[in-house]
């Protein structure tokens, strides 16, 4: 049995049969709109004087940007900074590749709240320097010292 398909144009605009589908695309979004040959010239004569005073940049087209994401650091991060931070407060980071955007989040908004504790007073003269109080915290041992190399393989004779 055979089977015809009739696609007949609609304006969206007012109803009326339309002449052309016209694509265009403002601010990183492409349109579809299907519009009778009045209703075209209407808007390419709308659109003209920007056209004129605009550069063009290059083809938009969906099918090409699918799936691709912009992955831009925030400005003024620096990486090592954000992982010793993340590390320091228990966020979990891997020790290379991208970090996450909430991570730099939380790491600008640390950077930007004022200190929780301010800095401990000197010790005055009645307060002895030798013993810990609360507001003067025990010297912790220091930490190990941690190397940014790569582990070292040990390498094997052949025989």
């Amino acid at each position: 049995m055979a089977r015809t398909t009739t696609v007949q144009l609609t304006d969206d605009i007012d109803g009326s049969p339309a002449a052309e589908t016209v694509r265009f695309a403002i601010d990183g979004r492409t349109y579809e709109i299907d519009l009778s040959a009045q209703h075209v010239d209407g808007l390419r004569n709308s659109l003209a004087p920007f056209i004129a005073a605009a550069r063009r940049a290059g083809r938009v087209d969906a099918s090409s940007r699918r799936g691709q994401r912009r992955h831009e650091r925030p400005q003024g991060s620096d990486s090592r900074a954000v992982r010793a931070w993340a590390k320091q407060n228990g966020v979990a980071v891997s020790p290379t590749g991208r970090i996450p955007v909430a991570v730099h989040a939380q790491y600008t908004s640390a950077q930007q709240a004022p200190a929780a504790d301010p800095a401990p007073a000197e010790p005055t003269q009645t307060e002895s320097a030798a013993e810990p109080t609360p507001a003067d915290p025990v010297p912790a041992e220091p930490a190990p010292a941690e190397s940014g190399d790569k582990p070292k393989r040990s390498r094997r004779k052949r025989g």
